[in-house]
């Protein structure tokens, strides 16, 4: 009998310590389950939040969309890619104590975008259109595709000499047409410098570079190369500038108005609070593009040439302001600005519509420190510019069971 009773106990010890193991590896199996859903749930709303914003059109009311109504799918329209708030800068107050405030999309210190925030789509609108608002967040990113790097510049009194790398998606791209502009000041009239710009072509050539030698242009005051580069149907486009600072800084464009291309020229002591002050002769000078990226300078309405001085001083004023023509802002187009003060020359680039200098956009929140992000990408042009579109979205909510219609 005892024999009996201490096998029975045994044996229900086992059970229970088998059912209990058995109970902790169901659970851990129905987890994984509920995650695997729930990534599965969270790919499939990324996959289907990108085309929803690349594919729809932001000027339909309740909408937030990048696609062109005129255009075929996934093509952007390149005035509403304008209007994103950059999550990447840091938002820039103008004139100091105004409470006008700029999305600022900076890159160096001599290529800015500043817009106005009043006109920009704000991260919250745009999770408000989309409906997701509370349930989801993300961060929209587009990069260009192809890539234009300047190597082994050699410069002369009369001559400049550079190489062109062409890279898509880390590997040289070979027989391409590659179009260089230079722009470089040839002449001070009145104490202004003077933008003139010659152009040059080559093809790539296996190893995905193109040489390039300019002659009887003076370098030793300032330029800028404007290089574009045609692959099939669309283009890749790089810049690099010589100096862009005076050491009273230069100037800063800010658009004060995207609807009738009004733009603020600030002095950039009153910007950055540069240590030297000083006046700066400056002129501006614009250039819109065709279909073919030939670049037509066009003549800039108000005070596109002047003297700015640090906070008005006995010279000049702080700022000055100029507009684009009506009949151009619906077109692609850089504004490049030089500025001298003595010997010293600098150069600020801005363009009108993102895809002019290839610059980058950040839009959204943050995606570092969530538990789970998805991500998908979609090829696009914005304006005849390849450009990469990558969504990261996560939850608001954490894990949690996804029903069939959720």
């Amino acid at each position: 009998m005892a024999s009996a009773a201490i096998d029975h106990l045994v044996a229900t010890t086992v059970l229970i310590v088998a059912f209990f193991i058995f109970m902790n590896l169901f659970s851990q199996t129905l987890q994984a389950a509920l995650l695997y859903q729930f990534h599965m749930h969270l790919a499939t709303k990324c996959s289907d939040l990108l085309d929803n914003i690349l594919l729809s059109f932001g000027n339909m009311s309740g909408v937030f969309g990048l696609g062109d109504y005129d255009l075929e799918p996934y093509m952007l329209n390149p005035y509403y890619v304008m209007k994103l708030t950059s999550a990447s800068g840091t938002l820039v107050e103008y004139p100091p104590g105004s409470g006008i405030i700029y999305s600022n999309i900076t890159l160096g210190p001599g290529d800015y975008l500043l817009v106005p925030v009043r006109e920009c789509i704000s991260y919250e609108t745009a999770q408000e259109l989309l409906g997701i608002k509370g349930l989801y967040g993300f961060q929209l990113s587009l990069t260009p595709t192809i890539s234009l790097d300047f190597s082994n510049i050699e410069e002369s009194r009369n001559s400049l000499s550079f190489t062109v790398n062409v890279n898509g998606n880390g590997f040289p791209i070979y027989g391409a047409n590659v179009t260089c502009r230079l722009l470089y000041v040839s002449r001070v009239n009145g104490g202004y410098p003077v933008i003139s710009f010659t152009e040059a072509s080559n093809l790539t050539c296996q190893g995905g570079y193109a040489q390039f030698r300019f002659v009887n242009v003076d370098t030793s005051k300032n330029y800028l190369i404007v290089a574009t580069v045609k692959v099939a149907n669309f283009y890749g486009v790089g810049y690099i500038y010589k100096q862009a600072l005076t050491s009273a800084g230069n100037v800063i464009p800010f658009i004060k108005s995207m609807e009738n291309g009004t733009i603020i020229l600030a002095h950039a002591w009153d910007v950055k609070q540069y240590e030297n002050s000083g006046a700066l002769h400056y002129n501006a000078t614009y250039f819109v593009l065709d279909d073919n990226w030939n670049l037509e300078q066009v003549q800039l309405l108000g005070n596109y040439c002047g003297l700015l001085n640090y906070a008005a001083g006995t010279q000049g004023k702080a700022y000055n302001q100029t507009q684009i023509p009506e009949e151009y802002l619906g077109r692609p187009g850089i504004l490049v600005i030089t500025c001298r003060k003595g010997n010293e020359y600098g150069v600020t680039v801005m363009p009108w519509q993102i895809q002019t200098l290839s610059f980058s956009i950040v839009f959204g929140g943050d995606p570092s420190g969530q538990e789970w992000v998805a991500t998908d990408i979609r090829q696009v042009l914005i304006g005849g510019v390849s450009y990469q579109a990558k969504l990261a979205l996560w939850s608001l909510k954490g894990y949690q069971v996804i029903g069939v219609g959720g």
